[in-house]
């Protein structure tokens, strides 16, 4: 097996390519963090893998490449991203809520699946950025993360209770003056996050 990183060949034992692909990968992403990067893609005998559980189940494969991206042009995308996204996710709040008292109940709730999924990942994101920038919620001087994001959680799932139990006008009042809110808060996180990209990585 012929491992490379971004083009160049790895230099890995035959001990850890017996161990398997959890450590071939372990031993890429390693090299890869010394450079202040993450793997991003997996190309096996010319064929790209979906992700890493898909490349740890995949049994063969003669050349296997790694291809990187700097860990602060990752972060950068993804923050962009989630600041484009946060004032889509509220508008769309904001129309599941006048949905919902146009007694247009079905879309209501299709369109709040959406959301949350939404949700879940703006949450997902920020918190590997968080991670990938070696930023803890002490770091983040916009106001309390751990009681916000508790606050987020709690109206979802006030939200989610109150659609479950048929309680329509509830679920709009959940919105409007909980579940908007908590997002509009939690762009200010993402500002949090840009502000401190230009610093050194640890």
């Amino acid at each position: 097996m012929t491992i490379w990183l971004d083009g160049v060949e790895l230099s890995v034992s035959d001990e850890t390519i017996k161990e398997g692909k959890e450590a071939v990968f372990e031993a890429a992403r390693q090299k890869a963090r010394l450079e202040k990067s993450v793997i991003v893609d997996i190309i096996v005998d010319g064929v790209e893998i979906e992700d890493e559980d898909a490349f740890f189940s995949l049994s063969g494969g003669r050349d296997v490449r790694f291809v990187s991206q700097p860990i602060i042009d990752l972060v950068r995308e993804s923050v962009a991203e989630g600041q484009r996204y946060i004032p889509a996710l509220t508008k769309g709040l904001e129309g599941i809520a006048t949905m919902i008292e146009e007694n247009r109940e079905a879309d209501a709730r299709n369109a709040f699946s959406q959301a949350i999924d939404g949700i879940n990942w703006l949450v997902g994101v920020f918190a590997k950025s968080c991670a990938l920038l070696g930023i803890t919620s002490g770091g983040l001087s916009s106001g309390d993360w751990d009681k916000d994001s508790k606050e987020l959680n709690g109206a979802l799932e006030e939200m989610v209770s109150a659609m479950e139990s048929g309680r329509a006008m509830r679920m709009a009042y959940i919105i409007r003056e909980r579940l908007s809110p908590a997002i509009e808060k939690f762009a200010l996180y993402w500002s949090d996050i840009e502000s401190q990209l230009d610093r050194p990585l640890q």
